[in-house]
């Protein structure tokens, strides 16, 4: 049988192209105007996610009330964001509410067996009038962004970055016409387009050990604290956010939760 080898970058960029050009649009107030990033989700049974809920300018909403069609298929950590660590198989849907907004989102649990290369992660979301131009994978740093999206609207060039799970972390406009879009370099223009840096809550998954989260908060020179009367809780501070990490017994993390913080 013949077999042929495709480049990993190339094959990683025409995945992104997939993961981020698919999908429908989310329901808010009003068409394309808030929705919940992912869009549509597929994880594995014991596989946890995080969720946003943003506006058009892919700005996170606060005071934001998740609500589950089954909340015995999850453990969830409600905060900003949603947590979620799925427990069945099965498909569900997910609905983020704030005072003036709504939006919906689905997500599809599998068994880890059933997790292949081919099996599409997480979908954006489509923006009416929107086409996707560029989609490249970002390089290694010390942020969340895993890859830029850049979009042609009926107003403008948008560009977007999105984290591994497919949470978008900024969406902003960079040029009125597609013949301006400025650098090329996307690593340059998220420098100062990235609107919060990335929380030790990003970085961290459920059932890591205390004492590996305890390196990566002294490699990136974070305290903590112990949460008065709660037992195994370390709360960071960041500049912009508190992450709430819980272990159990033995040490593993069990729970985490990020609240932005609004001056």
């Amino acid at each position: 049988m013949r077999r042929t080898f495709i480049d990993p970058l190339l094959y990683a960029t025409l995945r992104l192209g997939v993961l981020l050009l698919a999908g429908g649009t989310a329901i808010g107030a009003s068409p394309n105007t808030y929705q919940i990033t992912p869009d549509k989700t597929t994880m594995a049974v014991g596989e946890s996610r995080s969720f946003r809920m943003v506006d058009e300018n892919g700005q996170a909403q606060h005071r934001v009330r998740w609500t589950l069609s089954d909340v015995d298929a999850f453990q969830e950590t409600e905060g900003d964001e949603l947590h979620l660590y799925a427990t069945r198989a099965g498909e569900f849907r997910m609905t983020a509410r704030t005072d003036f907004a709504t939006a919906e989102a689905s997500v599809k649990v599998v068994e880890a067996k059933d997790m292949t290369q081919k099996t599409m992660r997480w979908q954006s979301g489509k923006k009416e009038g929107c086409t996707t131009t560029k989609i490249l994978p970002a390089r290694p740093n010390g942020s969340s962004v895993y890859a830029y999206q850049q979009s042609q609207c009926e107003d403008g060039v948008y560009l977007a970055a999105y984290t591994s799970d497919g949470v978008q972390l900024w969406r902003r406009k960079i040029s009125d016409s597609p013949s301006q879009t400025g650098s090329n370099d996307y690593e340059v223009e998220g420098q100062h387009l990235e609107a919060r840096p990335a929380s030790i809550c990003d970085a961290v998954q459920v059932g890591t050990e205390q004492e590996k989260i305890r390196g990566m908060l002294l490699e990136q020179h974070l305290s903590f604290r112990e949460q008065p009367g709660g037992e195994h809780v370390w709360l960071v501070e960041q500049s912009n956010a508190q992450c709430r990490l819980q272990f159990d017994d033995k040490l593993m993390l069990v729970k985490k939760k990020k609240v932005f913080v609004v001056e």
